[in-house]
């Protein structure tokens, strides 16, 4: 069966994205293989999904922003060769990522509709429209800004019951990382969108992102936001558990002392 030429074209244009995923790949296995070999049962998959995306999450948060420092504001730009290739460092851990989901936990709806929302946004925008890259800069920096904190926090409580040091990180770390994931999350990420939103959902880009490609967009934006909201409410939720648990244990210290 003969590869039709516009695809062949897109995988010989698009070195990056193959490059990238090798790497992801790799990693992926060293840390399931090697770095958390004695990690039983789901936790382990979890881990070595920590360990891509640290490195996705990190690297490509500060390609981000800096692209957005040294461009334009402007949202039907036509992409640049290095906003391309950061799309598609981007799209090579969502790939890998989203293969680890389906394997290890295909019942994680939310998780992997956010993934695959992310990556056909910026799929489309690279191959399809080549225009409006602007705008995924914008979600990459904003999204992936807590990524190192997250995953920190993310190791930490999976390997807190077996370690004191994963549990003092958890535990001084969780009210932090609460209120930063809110901050980005649950404050700036919908005011990006409304502003993305009041761009593109009356037309602003018509000429080079069909109106129909832009309401996708701009759904696959809010559905993460959706996401996210859900994530922070769980932090809080969590937070104040265990701020409560904290408040007994110190009660019957007390107590304990009295009698």
């Amino acid at each position: 069966m003969d590869i039709p030429p516009s695809v062949m074209a897109m995988l010989n244009d698009s070195p990056v994205l193959w490059k990238s995923a090798g790497v992801f790949a790799a990693v992926y296995l060293l840390g399931f293989f090697m770095i958390f070999k004695n990690w039983k049962g789901r936790p382990r998959f979890d881990a070595a999904s920590c360990g891509i995306s640290l490195l996705h999450g990190t690297l490509v948060a500060i390609l981000a922003l800096q692209d957005l420092w040294q461009s334009e504001w402007k949202l039907d730009a036509p992409n640049t060769q290095r906003q391309n290739q950061i799309m598609e460092y981007s799209m090579a851990y969502f790939i890998i990522d989203l293969l680890n989901y389906v394997y290890a936990a295909p019942d994680d709806f939310l998780f992997i509709g956010h993934h695959i929302a992310t990556f056909t946004y910026m799929f489309s925008c690279r191959y399809f429209t080549l225009h409006g890259a602007t705008s995924v800069m914008c979600l990459i920096a904003a999204g992936e800004a807590t990524s190192p904190v997250q995953n920190i926090w993310t190791l930490a409580r999976m390997a807190r019951t077996e370690s004191d040091v994963a549990k003092r990180i958890y535990t001084s770390l969780s009210p932090f990382f609460t209120f930063y994931f809110t901050l980005v999350r649950g404050i700036f990420g919908p005011y990006l969108i409304y502003k993305l939103g009041k761009f593109y959902l009356p037309g602003g880009a018509d000429a080079v992102v069909p109106r129909w490609l832009a309401f996708c967009w701009m759904f696959k934006t809010s559905f993460a936001i959706f996401g996210s909201m859900v994530w922070v409410y769980k932090l809080w939720v969590g937070l104040f558990k265990f701020w409560n648990t904290k408040d007994k244990k110190r009660l019957e210290e007390e107590m304990k002392k009295v009698t």
